[in-house]
């Protein structure tokens, strides 16, 4: 008999995907730096870095504490002594570990390895955690060598504490260029920094104040200052001998801008012309004795230029 009812609908079912292990079910050494000689091991994600006690105790602070610690007696093994008891690092990723070993272990020494300011981030980022004082000093420089945006400068400054005038050139250019902050810089920036560079710049622009031919995004050293202050001297601007000149008033003006930035009493007013005998050698320059809108800048975020 012929059955007229419809054929059972038939579920299609796909065959199963292959998903791609990005990483393997069990820790795997690094291939540069899992040295058969090494006497500690380290796990980070699914890493083994087998690598040298000393020289984690000879530049950080922080190791050589955690390795003066006294170890139990009770037959545990201990942390780091193999592959079956590694010392684990949580919350941070294998290729910032492998950027700081860049340092420690160079595969070379004609060039630093990392040339880039994502690696140099992340190795700044490790060595200012675990306080290798001499990384984080080297990271610093070569940092301050590379293309970076006055925004990716200032953000370094905040997020590592960098003091002095490293972040001070990318100040003076958001001070300087034409364009105002956009919405996601100041968001960037942060609520105090944002309103700070407002504020100076409308200041800046209601007095034509400029960088004394300076130019604005430069990295500001105490030779460019003595090469300024001796140009506006031959050109007869500045003060020549005794001859106060337009100076003192000049700076009275310059030192109003900045003076509704800083607490009371917090940087004493520029000295006048001649007030002051030479300056001693290895002494630090105060803000003060720098021409221009860099001063200006420096007092309003509290830099201190001889750092």
């Amino acid at each position: 008999m012929y059955n007229s009812s419809p054929a059972p609908h038939r579920q299609h079912v796909s065959a199963p995907s292959e998903t791609k292990c990005e990483t393997p079910p069990f820790p795997v050494p690094h291939p540069d730096y899992y040295f058969e000689d090494g006497n500690l091991t380290i796990l980070v994600e699914n890493t083994l870095f087998k690598l040298f006690r000393s020289t984690f105790t000879r530049h950080s602070a922080v190791f050589k504490d955690l390795f003066s610690l006294p170890t139990s007696q009770s037959g545990t093994p201990v942390e780091g002594c193999d592959d079956d008891n590694p010392l684990q690092f949580s919350g941070i990723s294998a290729t910032d570990f492998e950027r700081l070993l860049w340092v420690l272990y160079p595969p070379s020494y004609e060039a630093p390895k990392a040339q880039t300011v994502d690696e140099w981030r992340s190795t700044l980022s490790l060595a200012t955690r675990w306080e290798f004082t001499d990384v984080r000093a080297l990271a610093i420089r070569s940092l301050q060598s590379l293309d970076m945006s006055p925004i990716e400068r200032i953000l370094l400054a905040q997020e590592f504490d960098i003091p002095g005038r490293w972040a001070l050139s990318a100040y003076v250019a958001l001070c300087e260029r034409p364009e105002p902050l956009s919405l996601g810089e100041a968001a960037l920036l942060g609520l105090e920094t944002s309103v700070r560079i407002a504020q100076l710049r409308e200041q800046l622009r209601a007095r034509g104040h400029r960088s004394a031919g300076m130019g604005g995004y430069h990295s500001l050293t105490r030779s460019a200052a003595a090469r300024q202050a001796g140009s506006l001297t031959a050109s007869g601007k500045g003060p020549v001998g005794s001859h106060p000149g337009p100076t003192a008033a000049g700076e009275r003006a310059r030192w109003g801008i900045a003076k509704s930035f800083l607490a009371p009493g917090e940087l004493p007013p520029p000295a006048r012309a001649g007030s002051n005998g030479p300056r001693k050698a290895g002494a630090k320059m105060p803000s003060t004795s720098i021409p221009g809108t860099s001063r200006l800048v420096a007092q309003a975020f509290g830099i201190e230029l001889g750092r």
